[in-house]
């Protein structure tokens, strides 16, 4: 296991916790501001990592995934933000709202920080680019996977919502979600298809940046 190993499997984590903490805070934030207070109560409504940790999803299985592979895409998960959406006026289009906030806010978080990576780049601080460009994927992979919509992603709960799926339709479609993920992120046509669509979002990234900061 070398050092450089090493160093990126701790930049790649920071980043990742980092990436969980926006996702995490997305959900709480916007459900606060549509009239649920369950988790300012619960302490969720904040960007720090500790308040989104989940013992297994945020430490055992990455770092189990790091000594099985020194080259491992992180893969893990934070602490779910626990919302009560009979407090929502609109409770479909604010189910819809809170979901959807925490990948928006990864995807819009990987483009701010495209602009500092390419900024840095422009400046010839290539190793602090490559730093930045660690988190740019982080949070761009996160973002778009948690779109899919298979449970216990945030797209499957906003298909839910958006077609009025029946609660024990979705029970039902729940049971067999995790089997489901296992099965593509072990196909290799899915994980074709997801890193072209990782690609195609970070080279638009980079073009608007181009644009925006030549």
């Amino acid at each position: 296991m070398s050092i450089r190993n090493l160093e990126e499997a701790f930049i790649c984590y920071l980043w990742f916790l980092l990436a969980l903490a926006i996702h995490e805070w997305g959900h709480a934030w916007i459900a606060e501001r549509l009239g649920d207070d369950r988790p300012r109560i619960d302490g969720r409504v904040t960007l720090n990592p500790l308040a989104h940790i989940s013992l297994v999803g945020t430490v055992i299985i990455p770092l189990l995934g790091f000594l099985c592979s020194p080259d491992f895409a992180m893969i893990g998960w934070g602490r779910p933000v626990v919302v009560n959406s009979d407090n929502f006026k609109n409770k479909r289009l604010g189910d819809i709202l809170c979901t959807f906030a925490g990948p928006f806010l990864n995807l819009v978080f990987s483009f701010l920080v495209s602009l500092l990576s390419f900024f840095l780049f422009k400046k010839g601080n290539q190793s602090l680019s490559y730093l930045c460009s660690i988190g740019v994927m982080t949070n761009a992979s996160l973002g778009l996977f948690n779109l899919i919509p298979i449970p216990p992603l945030d797209g499957a709960n906003i298909l839910k919502s958006i077609i009025g799926m029946k609660e024990t339709t979705f029970i039902v479609f729940s049971k067999w979600g995790f089997i489901i993920l296992l099965f593509l992120i072990n196909s290799s046509v899915f994980t074709h298809y997801f890193s072209e669509a990782n690609y195609f979002l970070l080279n638009f990234y980079w073009k608007l940046c181009h644009i925006l900061l030549e």
